[in-house]
């Protein structure tokens, strides 16, 4: 499930490029007035599967119809929108019970008045699905670089990509449910013909506390366990999620 919001930004804000980590700052303060030992729990350990731990909760870009980027600000002129998500109903509930009760957000020096507050509907879960992206979605593993281990991060071309995002999704599944899925094949391939439109520019590069993470945006399709893909929907696809990778949207 998600939670959709939209804030007033009055004559309008600006915000440093990499804002990421500000919301998921909002997020941990808002579960930590609701309920400070479970928000202690998802930021210290999260929920285990596989000897990984999940946040098991994703989070969207800012979203408004005008907007700019000037220097290393991004200038939001009008209403934001942003969305988080996550299969865990203690979180959905915890943050949605300070957002109300406060009815703002806070980024910085910026008190947001909340708007307005809806649940989106649950899509239907198919074996074959598209989607596009609300915020980047990326993928790590590990790679030999000069003789050593380094983080690698995939691109939209990486041949082992769909499988990892695969494996994720099986890990998180287990997570949630506490066993793997019945059916647990997926396919995963963002649009190629997309990527010809763009040129290949495609991916973005997010400063996360100082950590360079490198996220695709682009539409894709998946195909296969629709458990799997509801997990991908509710917990965002690939890693990093609880950084604000990974949201998307039918």
């Amino acid at each position: 499930m998600r939670i959709k919001i939209l804030a007033d930004v009055g004559d309008g804000i600006s915000l440093p490029i990499n804002y990421n980590y500000q919301l998921a700052g909002v997020i941990y303060r808002f579960l930590a007035e609701s309920d400070p030992e479970y928000a202690s729990f998802l930021h210290k350990e999260g929920y285990a599967a596989a000897e990984k731990r999940f946040k098991l909760f994703t989070f969207s870009q800012l979203m408004a119809k005008r907007r700019h980027i000037i220097g290393e600000k991004i200038h939001f002129g009008s209403t934001l929108t942003w969305s988080v998500s996550s299969p865990v109903e203690r979180f959905l509930s915890h943050f949605a019970d300070t957002l109300l009760t406060e009815g703002s957000l806070s980024f910085g020096q910026h008190q947001l008045r909340v708007r307005d507050v809806t649940v989106p509907r649950i899509p239907r879960f198919q074996s074959e699905m598209q989607f596009r992206c609300l915020s980047p979605i990326t993928m790590s593993t590990k790679r030999e670089r000069d003789g050593k281990q380094a983080m690698h991060y995939c691109l939209p071309d990486d041949p082992a990509l769909s499988e990892l995002i695969c494996q994720n999704l099986i890990r998180k599944h287990e997570a949630i449910h506490g066993r793997v899925p019945y059916d647990a094949t997926l396919t995963f391939a963002f649009d190629k013909n997309y990527i010809d439109r763009r040129k290949g520019r495609v991916t973005r590069l997010v400063d996360y506390k100082g950590i360079k993470i490198r996220g695709i945006m682009c539409p894709f399709r998946v195909s296969g366990s629709p458990a799997l893909i509801q997990t991908g929907y509710e917990c965002g696809f690939g890693d990093k999620n609880s950084a604000g990778f990974g949201m998307v949207e039918v």
